[in-house]
C-alpha cells in the first residue's frame, strides 16, 4: 500500500510568490526606457520587488517542494 505525503501549503506559497515575481521583472525590464509619471520611477520599484519575490518565491518552492526527504 502506497504511502501518501502530504503538500505544505508554504510550496504553493512560493509558486505563486515567483510567478508574480517573474510577471514583475518582465514589467519592470519594458519599464526601465518608459517609466511610469510617478514619483521616485527612476528607482525602479516594479523591477526590484520583482526580483525581491521571485527570490522569495524559489527559496520557498525549493525549500517546502514535495518529495524531498
Amino acid at each position: 500500500m502506497a504511502e501518501q505525503q502530504e503538500i505544505s501549503i508554504w510550496f504553493f506559497c512560493g509558486i505563486l510568490m515567483l510567478a508574480y515575481g517573474v510577471v514583475l521583472v518582465a514589467t519592470g525590464l519594458t519599464e526601465i526606457h518608459h517609466p511610469p509619471p510617478t514619483v521616485l520611477a527612476e528607482l525602479q520599484p516594479t523591477l526590484w520587488w520583482g526580483v525581491l519575490l521571485s527570490l522569495f518565491g524559489g527559496f520557498y518552492t525549493i525549500r517546502f517542494r514535495p518529495g524531498k526527504g
